[in-house]
């Protein structure tokens, strides 16, 4: 039998090594070392849906990046989830900006969903006469009179948003469910979207001028003491 080479024997102990552990990992390993995960058709990528998927790939995230779709991701939770939440959960306004104003710090924990480190968010719901409509620019509003809310009242009514107000409001959408800030950033744009879509679904803007509506929306508290809502649901009063 030949002898191997200097070269030869140091690959056959490498490869030796390897299919060792291998063995091992095999025989340690709670299930098989290879597994399969479903393919989308339509791009050839392979779906990684979940924490599990997505981290036995060897990563440390929850969605495959560049596969993300968040205006799907919002799809799937909106009714499901988000409206439940907000029909439960919202708290009628005055009640908040009267507790913001006598106890803040209780109210804040008790009735705000915290971000950022410092910025407390609310889901509220209230009843208001509608004092004006500003559209001149993009970021539009419907600024409401309230006498149980004196001072800066407005909804938001598009077709910009500033802010992530009503995504924070929702203590089930948290940064370390996604794989990074854009994907997080691009959760918030399309719940306004989507947000927006809904309140003003059948309602002729420049015609709520006068009228009174109720409302369900979210907001966060603002250096200035402004309110302004992202609004989910308005109502206009016959």
């Amino acid at each position: 039998m030949p002898q191997l080479g200097p070269l030869a024997a140091r690959a056959l102990v490498a490869v030796s090594a390897v299919a060792g552990l291998l063995l091992v990992l095999g025989y340690l390993a709670p299930g098989p070392l290879l597994t399969t995960r479903p393919v989308d058709a339509k791009t050839g990528r392979v779906v990684l849906s979940t924490p599990a998927d997505v981290n036995s790939a060897g990563t440390d995230q929850k969605f495959a990046p560049g596969s993300f779709n968040p205006t799907q991701y919002v799809a799937g939770l909106w009714q499901k989830r988000i409206m439940p939440y907000a029909k439960n959960h919202a708290v009628p306004l005055h009640q908040v900006l009267e507790g913001l104003a006598d106890h803040r710090q209780a109210t804040e924990k008790r009735y705000g969903v915290l971000s950022g480190g410092d910025t407390y968010n609310f889901l509220v719901n209230g009843s208001a006469r509608v004092a004006k409509i500003a559209t001149a620019t993009p970021v539009g509003r419907v600024d409401l009179a309230d006498p149980k809310s004196p001072g800066n009242l407005s909804l938001y009514a598009g077709p910009l948003v500033f802010g992530t107000a009503l995504r924070d409001a929702f203590p089930f959408l948290q940064l370390n469910d996604f794989t990074n800030q854009m994907q997080y950033a691009s959760v918030a744009k399309a719940m306004n979207k989507r947000a927006l879509a809904q309140a003003y679904q059948g309602i002729k803007l420049h015609a709520l001028a006068g009228k009174t509506i109720t409302f369900t929306g979210a907001f966060a508290e603002s250096a200035d003491g402004s309110i302004q809502i992202v609004p989910i649901d308005i109502e206009v009063k016959p």
